[in-house]
This record gives structure tokens, sequence and C-alpha cells, in this order.
């Protein structure tokens, strides 16, 4: 299986930038390439990934503050446990601020804004509609940072931001539930109708409903692996 993986990643990675080797690192990581426990040692990274120590260690950095890794003085970068727990505590913490941004973003909110959060659910139907769930995925991250950006509240905006290519890295892995796509386009369509009636209670819990259906859902597709 390393083997595979091995390929595949090094066969991807031909731009030596920490972003790069960011992205490459963290899907072998939730792709259970490097193991929960494992020591990583830059010189056999710089080895997999045929690029300098800096962008590494720029890279365990920014994964640190995922919570995918833990840095340790003189014990270096170690890979964190995946499980249960661990991304219930994300979900939770996402759910207050997910829902407290929606709720503010009503009062800056404009017709135009409106219009753009429409504009942007029509192309995640349609491309719910092809089965295409990287565009998907893309577009449910722009639908909901219009949203928050809403807010001004750059600290709650920043503190989603660090986790949501995890998330979006684990759902390209593992994929979503039979109903969930067709699911995530009566949320949002809920989210609109909430805000263009400018019902704090009503956008409240429409998007409650959509982070505690998310969560459960990538915890089922996850199943065996969190055990």
């Amino acid at each position: 299986m390393k083997d595979k993986l091995q390929s595949d990643s090094l066969g991807q990675l031909a731009d030596p930038t920490y972003s790069r080797v960011r992205e490459k690192l963290r899907e072998d990581i939730l792709s259970g390439y490097f193991i929960s426990g494992e020591r990583l040692k830059i010189a056999e990274l710089v080895e997999r990934y045929k690029v300098s120590q800096m962008p590494i260690r720029e890279a365990l950095q920014q994964l640190q503050g995922e919570g995918l890794l833990i840095i340790e003085p003189n014990k270096g970068a170690h890979v964190r446990k995946v499980d249960k727990q661990f991304l219930e505590s994300i979900y939770e913490i996402r759910q207050l601020i997910e829902v407290y941004l929606t709720v503010k973003c009503i009062e800056n909110l404009k017709q135009k804004d409106l219009k753009l959060l429409n504009q942007i659910q029509k192309s995640y139907e349609s491309a719910a509609a092809k089965e295409d769930y990287t565009i998907c995925l893309q577009l449910n991250r722009r639908f909901h940072s219009t949203i928050y950006e809403l807010a001004n509240n750059s600290e709650g905006l920043q503190i989603l931001e660090k986790h949501w290519q995890l998330i979006n890295t684990l759902r390209l892995t593992y994929g979503f539930g039979s109903r969930r796509t067709a699911e995530v386009i009566e949320e949002h369509q809920a989210i609109l109708l909430a805000l263009e009636s400018r019902n704090p209670a009503a956008v409240e819990t429409a998007a409650s409903v959509h982070c505690v259906n998310a969560k459960a859902d990538l915890l089922a597709q996850m199943g065996d692996r969190l055990k």
C-alpha cells in the first residue's frame, strides 16, 4: 500500500512549495501512509517529497496548527491520532462559530449578497447532479465563506479556515453518504430562506442542523477507521 501511495504522491508533487508539500503530507497522514503516533523525520520527508528542509518545516508547522501533528521540543513531530473524539471536538467548535457568524451576517446582508449566494447554490446543485464532488466541496466552502465574511469577524473566520482543508481532504478520502449531497442542497436552501427573511432564530436553526448533519455523515463514512 505504501509503495502505491508513494508513487501517486510523488507523481503529483511537481511544485516544491510548502503549500503543495503540506497538502501531500496531509493526504498521506489521512490516508494512513503515516500512522498514528509515527514520528516524522525531516530527512525522510525531504527524500519522499524531493524538496529542501524549509518547505518541509513550514508544512509541519501548518499541520500542527490544524491539529494533525504534535511538535515537541527536542523530539520533533509525530502524527496525532485522528479519532472520533478529535473530529467531534473540531465540529463542536466549528458549530458554535459557524452558527454565530451566520446569524451575525444578517446585520450586513444585502440583496446583492443573497443574489450571489443563490448563484453559488445553483452551481453547487449543478455540480452535485454531475457527481463532481471536488467542485461541490469548493462551492460549499465558497457558499459559507461568503456568509461568514459578512459577519466582519476575522478571528472567527480564521478558526474555521484552520480546519477547512482538513475536512475537505477527509471528504475526498472517505466520500459522502448516499443522501448527503441532496441533504446539503436542502440545508443550504433552508439557510437561504432564513437569511432572506432576516429571522435570526430561523437562521440559527438552519445553520445548526447543517453542522450537526455534516458531522454525523463524516463520522459515519469514516466508520471502522475511527474504532
